[in-house]
């Protein structure tokens, strides 16, 4: 799956998006998708924004933050943040994580000189989301193809009824021949000192 993309984030998204769908169903995987796919896109144009193009020399900053927290607002943000981790890793990009306690905020610390590498990762990250989810919804299918539901009961409702009727008949029948137990109450000597 890593080589559908060239790196291990492409085959991180599928294995994401199939644990999603399988818990949450094929349209929460697909609305979830669609959120990932727009905080991609904002977050490329954020990183845009910081190549450095536009930034006097001397005193620019060496370092830049991407603020995360439209990510953070989508389930399951730590699967999101390895796939980030894995394609800014493709794109020899040294990144580190600093949530802020006061706002409750993360962000995404990069050097600038990277900034370019960046944004690219996120539109990458960005164009591929609709086909990994699209990956991921096949695969589900097939493993349901492969092995059928066992959740399901494909008797009809009267056959189930007349199996539990038989059942219950059963355990009276079993219940009338066993002796019942009784207990009588056990006394106890006290004694006191």
């Amino acid at each position: 799956m890593a080589s559908d993309y060239g790196d291990e984030a492409g085959s991180k998204m599928i294995d994401d998006f199939m644990r999603f769908g399988e818990r949450m169903g094929e349209r929460a995987m697909y609305a979830r998708a669609a959120q990932m796919q727009r905080a991609f896109q904002n977050a490329t144009r954020s990183a845009q924004e910081l190549t450095g193009d536009r930034m006097p020399e001397g005193d620019a900053p060496e370092w830049a933050k991407l603020d995360m927290q439209e990510f953070q607002g989508i389930e399951d943000y730590g699967a999101i943040k390895g796939i980030i981790e894995d394609r800014l890793a493709a794109h020899s990009v040294s990144s580190a994580w600093f949530p802020d306690p006061e706002t409750g905020k993360e962000y995404l610390l990069f050097r600038i000189a990277d900034a370019k590498e960046v944004w690219q990762s996120f539109d990458e990250l960005s164009r591929e989301t609709d086909d990994a989810c699209a990956k991921a919804a096949e695969k589900i299918r097939e493993q349901h193809e492969k092995e059928p539901s066992r959740d399901r009961d494909d008797r009809t409702l009267d056959e189930r009824a007349e199996d539990a009727r038989e059942a219950s008949a059963a355990l009276e029948a079993e219940r009338s021949t066993t002796k019942a137990l009784s207990k009588e109450p056990r006394f106890q000597e006290m004694r006191a000192k």
